[in-house]
């Protein structure tokens, strides 16, 4: 009962919905036992002062501390180390660390939480109405899309849609793994191809998570990404400055995979200031485009007074990443961006 209720106690801590989640408890007893527990409930706290109220020696704390830290359980703060703040900065700093931390038992694990747990939660906000000041994450045009784009004033893009003057502003860059892909492993996408700005890549290398790159780099990871379909993705409700850019899949996004199966995607989810157009007279109806886009927002449709199909892009639906774009772009450059209003 005593190991239980210090876990439960530690779970509390990270604002788990349900402390007393068995998922949760398999996860969180993997990482540590029930002695180091006890010194994550003494947090926030410098070790020094933890040394004082458990007499354990200071350089014994401090190792404990990094370890923790590589675990993803902990982040440094103004007043010292902290445990991570809810269930999603857990599950995405635990999930990024590195491979001496997780194996295929701990991925599991988050996978039976998300199946079981996250997705009915997800499901659940199906009931309820829109509310634009609760999204959270927004999605970034493809740069690669922007470029061929040629009638688009770039000048003019916000600035959080300017992919290359977003990455050439960061101080620091990483590239750490897809914590959703590295989980549920659904999919053939590239799992190293997230990219962390400034204290998230600070934090990331400083934990053995990242691989520090330079900005060029880093575009090159991102185009990849984007020639791979994915979609960038800033969760920018997690800090107003830049700290990370995802490149999502449909399939192990949680995001994207219990958005599109429940059509909460709207709920969480920011569109950029672009649209996707298609120069009809260009289209040679390959589908391309329809195959990649998430959203469902293009359809084949013929083009009076011709009877050939071709595509037609639903403003509605569209969310301004850019994918169809560089989808189509090895065929017939049938596709463009334009800037809308907000």
């Amino acid at each position: 009962m005593e190991t239980k209720d210090t876990y439960v106690e530690v779970l509390e801590k990270i604002n788990v919905p349900d402390p007393k989640s068995p998922f949760m408890h398999k996860i969180i007893r993997k990482l540590v036992t029930a002695e180091e527990a006890e010194l994550l409930l003494a947090l926030p706290a410098e070790p020094a002062e933890i040394a004082r109220k458990t007499g354990m020696p200071e350089d014994a704390v401090q190792r404990k501390i990094q370890e923790f830290m590589e675990k993803g359980l902990v982040v440094p703060t103004s007043k010292g180390p902290r445990l991570v703040r809810d269930v999603l900065q857990f599950h995405d700093a635990n999930l990024s660390s590195s491979e001496k931390w997780v194996d295929a038992e701990l991925c599991d694990l988050w996978k039976d939480f998300y199946e079981a747990e996250f997705m009915p939660f997800t499901e659940k906000l199906s009931a309820l109405p829109a509310d634009a000041s609760a999204k959270t994450v927004r999605v970034v045009p493809a740069w690669r899309a922007i470029e061929l784009s040629p009638d688009l004033p770039v000048e003019k893009l916000p600035p959080e849609e300017n992919l290359r003057d977003l990455v050439n502003g960061a101080d620091v860059i990483a590239v750490v793994p897809c914590t959703c892909r590295r989980s549920l492993r659904r999919c053939d996408a590239k799992v190293e191809i997230c990219v962390l700005f400034n204290r998230g890549a600070e934090y990331a290398i400083k934990r053995g998570a990242g691989r520090k790159v330079s900005a060029d780099e880093a575009m090159a990871v991102l185009r990849e990404g984007e020639e791979a379909g994915l979609v960038h993705t800033w969760p920018f409700g997690l800090s107003p400055r830049l700290n990370e850019i995802c490149n999502c899949c449909r399939d192990c996004c949680i995001i994207f995979d219990p958005g599109l199966k429940f059509g909460t995607l709207d709920r969480g989810l920011a569109k950029s200031h672009l649209r996707a157009e298609v120069h009809k007279h260009v289209c040679d109806g390959c589908q391309d485009c329809v195959e990649t886009c998430f959203f469902s927002a293009i359809e084949m449709k013929k083009d009076p007074p011709g009877k050939k199909l071709k595509a037609e892009v639903d403003p509605d639906k569209c969310y301004g990443c850019g994918a169809c774009v560089v989808a189509c772009s090895p065929h017939v450059h049938a596709i463009g961006m334009r800037l809308v209003e907000s």
